[in-house]
């Protein structure tokens, strides 16, 4: 009887654990995003927050798989594209909206 050393396609890998340190840091700025919408304005907060998401798009491009929790839904570009171009239009409308309307 021979010992096989590799497992067949149909026998998934077991997943590695994932840290969470990616989630809670997310979390925080947005706390802080939220906080600063009150004490500095809504503008800055909006630029603050396509920041973070630009920042997230870029962590999420780089992480080894299966990629940080809580970031990561669908693959890898998709996750990465979706973040960035909505960091791109989160910051063209903080930029450009009127001085009233935020």
């Amino acid at each position: 009887m021979t010992v096989p050393t590799s497992a067949p396609a149909d026998v998934p890998i077991p997943a590695q654990p994932r840290s969470h340190a990616v989630m809670w840091v997310a979390l925080l700025a947005m706390v802080l995003i939220v906080a600063s919408s009150f004490l500095i304005g809504a503008r800055a907060a909006s630029v603050m927050f396509a920041a973070e998401l630009a920042v997230l798009a870029l962590v999420r491009a780089v992480a080894p798989r299966p990629g940080p929790y809580g970031i990561s839904a669908r693959s890898r570009g998709f996750d990465a594209a979706f973040l960035l171009v909505t960091a791109l239009a989160m910051a063209v409308f903080a930029v450009t909206a009127p001085v009233g309307a935020i």
